[in-house]
């Protein structure tokens, strides 16, 4: 029995770190016209992707809250340059990780991106910059005003 527990935890991949998601998800933006909104489910946590989601419906086609890529901080990639500065690992399941953003001719911006895990996979919560204190809060009340309009 030992033994098949043994090769059973083997056989799984290793649990992807915090650095490595974030920079897996940069170096997606080398491939032209990435954006994580093609795949939320493999970018955003649950409850941010279902916000962005009900944000994108209630705009009827118009531009919602969100008119960027909360990831990039941007609305073009040109020119991008991010790096991981830190990351704090609060426990198995949660990690806060700082990314600096440049682009070509632009000085560098901060980002902090809470991030969950589910299973082995992390996943971004939340999103900060000196702009927005959190983008998940921001979303959901843009969200409730939106509602009660309709």
């Amino acid at each position: 029995m030992i033994l098949f527990l043994l090769a059973a935890a083997a056989a799984q991949p290793a649990a992807e770190t915090p650095r490595a998601f974030m920079q897996h998800l940069y170096a997606s933006y080398r491939v032209r016209d990435y954006s994580p909104f093609d795949h939320p489910d493999r970018v955003f946590a649950p409850r941010l992707a279902a916000a962005l989601a009900e944000d994108s419906k209630l705009a009827n086609g118009e531009v919602g809250y969100l008119d960027g890529d909360p990831v990039c901080q941007c609305q073009d990639t040109a020119g991008m340059r991010a790096t991981v500065v830190k990351v704090s690992q609060r426990d198995a399941r949660n990690a806060v990780v700082e990314v600096s953003i440049g682009f070509t001719g632009d000085k560098p911006r901060k980002a902090r991106f809470s991030l969950e895990r589910g299973g082995s996979e992390w996943r971004i919560a939340d999103v900060s910059s000196a702009d927005e204190p959190s983008l998940l809060r921001a979303v959901e009340e843009s969200n409730r005003k939106q509602r009660r309009k309709h």
